[in-house]
């Protein structure tokens, strides 16, 4: 649930602050080539942060995992930042696809846990 939060967050801050206040410059060739790149880095991305939404979803009871908490921040101001500081952005991302595999990894931890508590309770 934190994860969707995190992203419809996101995605207000993106339509809501889009740069309308000020008007934009021309892009370098370097600053547009920054931002594909970083769009490139965060749609790889996008897949294992359905997964990880869809199993912090399954688990009501999930704790606050501290490298879930982590990869929705990064994510998020990864994301809000590509089109204004692409250089952000990719700083941003470095390091983000190891930490969604921790993030996944305690999500499924947490979610055998939780898999597990009823069995025990019945003594099975």
């Amino acid at each position: 649930m934190v994860g969707i939060g995190v992203v419809v967050l996101a995605l207000w801050v993106v339509v809501s602050c889009g740069g309308y206040a000020e008007p934009e410059l021309p892009d370098s060739v370097e600053d547009a080539h920054l931002r594909r790149v970083a769009e490139a880095r965060i749609s790889a991305l996008c897949p294992g942060a359905i997964r990880l939404a869809e199993r912090e979803r399954a688990v009501a009871s999930a704790r606050d995992l501290a490298p879930v908490r982590e990869f929705w921040r990064r994510f998020a101001a990864a994301s809000t930042s590509v089109a204004g500081d692409p250089v952000a952005a990719l700083g941003e991302l470095r390091g983000l696809p190891d930490l969604l595999e921790e993030a996944l990894r305690d999500a499924d931890r947490e979610a055998a846990m939780a898999e597990d508590a009823p069995r025990r309770e019945d003594g099975r």
